[in-house]
Order: C-alpha cells, then sequence, then structure tokens
C-alpha cells in the first residue's frame, strides 16, 4: 500500500541531472559563442584584406613593386611611391622607441619597487589618465608647446653640438660637400616640424600605455623569489634585475603594443612632422608616415588610379602591421623554448 511519499533518493537524482544538463548546455553555449567570435574577427580580418586588395588592384598591377622603389609621390603626373612614407613611418616609430621604452620601464620600476604607497596609486592614475587622453590633443599641444620649443631650445641645443661632430664619412651632398656621421644628423639646423618631433611627440603617446602594462607584469613578480634573493644577500638593483628578467616576456609584449601604436597614429604625427614626402637622414627634416598620408589626402583621390595608390598605402600598412606582430610571436616563442 502506497504511503503518498516521494523517494528522496529518486528526487536528488532527477535534481543532479537536471543541474548535469544545464551544465552542459552551458558549456556547448560558451564554448559555440566563443567560437563564433573567432570566426568573426577572422572574417572581418579577411574582409578588411578583401576590401584594400580589390581597391589597391589597378596600382598593383599598373606600378608593381615599383611602389617601394620611388619617394615620388605626385598626383598630377600620376607617379606614386610609399618609400618616403615607410621612411618616416619606421624613423618614428624608431624614435619613440627609443626614448619611450627606458622611460616607460624606468616608471613601471619606481611604481611597483620604489615609490610609497601614498605616492604610488596617484602616479598609477595619472598613468591611465595620460593613456585615454585623445590623439589630436597631443598633437595640439605639440604643435602648440612642443614644436616652439625644439625649435627655440632643444633642437638650437642639438645642432650646436653635433653639427661639427665628423666621424663617418656616409655620402656627398649635391654641393660635393661630404655628409658624415653623426653631423648629418642636425643638417638644415631646427625646425620643430620635422622627424625629431614626430617621435618624441609617439614617444609622449606610448609611454602610458607600455607604462601600464610593465607595471601590472611587474606587480605578478613572485615575493618568495624575491625573499629567497635577498636571503642570499642579494641588493635591491639584483632583485629588481632579477624581476625584470622573469618579467621580460610580458614587458616585451608591452613594448610590441606601444610600437604598433607607434606606426598607426595618425593625427598627433601630421601635426608635427612637417608632412613633406622626402627621405633625409636630418632628424631636423620634415617628413611623412604612411596613416599621416591617407589622413591627409585619402579625401583628395579624385580619379581612380589616386584612389588605388591610397589603397595600396593602407594595404602596405596593413601588411607591415601583421608582419611586425608576427615577428613578435616568433621572437616570444623563442624566448619561451629557451625557458
Amino acid at each position: 500500500m502506497s504511503s503518498g511519499r516521494t523517494n528522496p533518493t529518486i528526487g536528488t537524482r532527477a535534481d543532479g541531472g537536471a543541474r548535469q544538463l544545464y551544465r552542459r548546455w552551458l558549456d556547448h553555449t560558451v564554448f559555440g559563442a566563443s567560437f563564433i567570435g573567432v570566426l568573426a574577427m577572422i572574417a572581418i580580418l579577411l574582409i578588411v584584406f578583401a576590401v584594400l586588395i580589390h581597391g589597391a588592384w589597378m596600382a598593383l598591377t599598373k606600378i608593381g613593386w615599383h611602389f617601394f622603389a620611388t619617394q615620388a609621390w605626385n598626383p598630377v603626373t600620376d607617379q606614386y611611391g610609399v618609400l618616403a612614407f615607410m621612411y618616416g613611418t619606421g624613423l618614428t616609430t624608431f624614435i619613440a622607441l627609443l626614448f619611450g621604452v627606458p622611460a616607460s620601464i624606468g616608471v613601471a620600476i619606481f611604481i611597483t619597487r620604489m615609490a610609497p604607497p601614498f605616492l604610488a596609486g596617484p602616479v598609477s592614475f595619472l598613468i591611465e589618465v595620460l593613456a585615454a587622453i585623445p590623439s589630436v590633443a597631443y598633437g595640439l599641444w605639440g604643435a602648440f608647446v612642443m614644436s616652439p620649443w625644439l625649435q627655440n631650445y632643444g633642437e638650437n641645443w642639438l645642432y650646436h653640438v653635433l653639427r661639427h661632430v665628423k666621424l663617418i664619412r656616409v655620402g656627398k651632398y649635391p654641393n660635393n660637400h661630404y655628409a658624415w656621421f653623426p653631423a648629418n644628423l642636425v643638417h638644415g639646423g631646427p625646425s620643430g616640424s620635422d622627424f625629431l618631433a614626430g617621435g618624441l611627440i609617439l614617444a609622449i603617446m606610448i609611454v602610458p600605455i607600455i607604462t601600464a602594462i610593465t607595471r601590472d607584469v611587474l606587480l605578478q613578480f613572485p615575493t618568495e623569489l624575491e625573499n629567497g634573493a635577498r636571503g642570499l644577500g642579494a641588493t635591491w638593483w639584483q632583485t629588481t634585475r632579477l624581476a625584470i628578467n622573469y618579467c621580460r616576456i610580458g614587458i616585451f609584449g608591452a613594448v610590441i603594443l606601444g610600437m604598433a601604436r607607434a606606426i598607426g597614429e595618425t593625427m598627433a604625427v601630421i601635426m608635427v612632422i612637417g608632412n613633406t614626402d622626402q627621405v633625409r637622414a636630418s632628424l631636423f627634416a620634415g617628413g611623412q608616415t604612411m596613416s599621416g598620408v591617407l589622413a591627409n589626402e585619402f579625401l583628395e583621390a579624385d580619379h581612380p588610379i589616386y584612389l588605388s595608390a591610397m589603397f595600396y598605402v593602407a594595404l602596405v600598412l596593413m601588411v607591415s602591421t601583421l608582419v611586425t606582430n608576427m615577428l613578435a610571436r616568433t621572437l616570444l616563442s623563442g624566448i619561451n623554448r629557451r625557458n
């Protein structure tokens, strides 16, 4: 005769089965959403690449590899060459990394290993605020404050220091005068709107990014390793070197992100670099970058080959960025294998 009671074991098994089904459904849902997201990112990349290829096809077929071998850029005569823009992008990025990376690592070390807590917090907050400032604001500051200061003081001092230093003969000017290194780096005199100004504004812009990431990486350094090193008699600088070596992969990744920001930056650079299409060894010469020429001339491309050349520039910029990231990943993989 039935007592009217439910078996608690059966109820527990039913609840457990429902929870297991729900977890399986949730796992499949998360996996499917993640997979769709990955496919969407790949699709977006392929679509952008296809659009650039389609837009640049006329220039690819008519100009070909000569696009990389000349610095002539004259829409009137349909002469297009990206050499000057690639040179300007590479030089300004190199200057930015030369000044920005040591400063960023130094600030990160100060925040994580030197500053007291009441100072480390505000400094970290200011670094994050600097990273959020729009690039056009940096450009305005560079054009109205940094460039005049460079022309009147910074570049003027550098010009007087280097113009008579002739260590290596590197070429000849059209007037039959020889060019010497490093005196050729300041040839032409201070201008304030040049490669140096473009590199410095980029350095200021990438410092917050590299600093913030390097700070977070250094904070992951295990205290056990530091305590063990100090127990063996290591000094503060030796433990700091140990932390940098331990976190070097993360620091390298921060530098790569900063370099990517420098390569793709547009507005701030075009406001201080001078916007001239030339390849010059002098840091005081005006120049142009690939992203800069796109911003300056894309709306002026009023005939097919001109517009196709602009797409060609965008395609080169995209491919160069992809190649840079691939090389960085290759270097990181080599470091991981050695470890």
